[in-house]
């Protein structure tokens, strides 16, 4: 498991002792959540598209960072385009139309260059 924590300044030359302790549900499992993912970006953006191997992140809340990566027949998975987010507890799915718009121009840009590479 990886846990992000947010920006914390730290002397140089210091130690670190970190003791973490978080008591939530964990109702969705890394395969539901990369499959809500999945299902999600297929149906709403690209069916070129897929959810990865997610991590477990704690922060504001508990949940899944789950990369989307393009993909093409014959090619297969060309790079990462963004995350998305589900809630471990609840299920739901952390987005907006700014993230989805951003995944989709990356997608773009994989796909244009796997055009010319193969010369079309």
């Amino acid at each position: 498991m990886i846990t992000h924590l947010p920006v914390v300044p730290l002397p140089a030359e210091s130690t670190l002792d970190i003791n973490i302790h978080v008591t939530q549900p964990l109702n969705v499992t890394s395969f539901s959540a990369r499959q809500r993912v999945t299902q999600y970006v297929m149906h709403q953006l690209s069916t070129q598209l897929g959810g990865d191997v997610p991590e477990l992140t704690v922060g504001e809340r508990v949940y899944w960072t789950v990369p989307v990566v393009f993909t093409l027949p014959g090619k297969g998975v060309l790079g990462r385009v963004g995350t998305l987010r589900i809630d471990a507890g609840t299920g739901e799915l952390l987005t907006d139309p700014q993230t989805e718009q951003e995944m989709m121009r990356h997608a773009e840009r994989l796909a244009q260059g796997a055009a010319l590479s193969a010369g079309v």
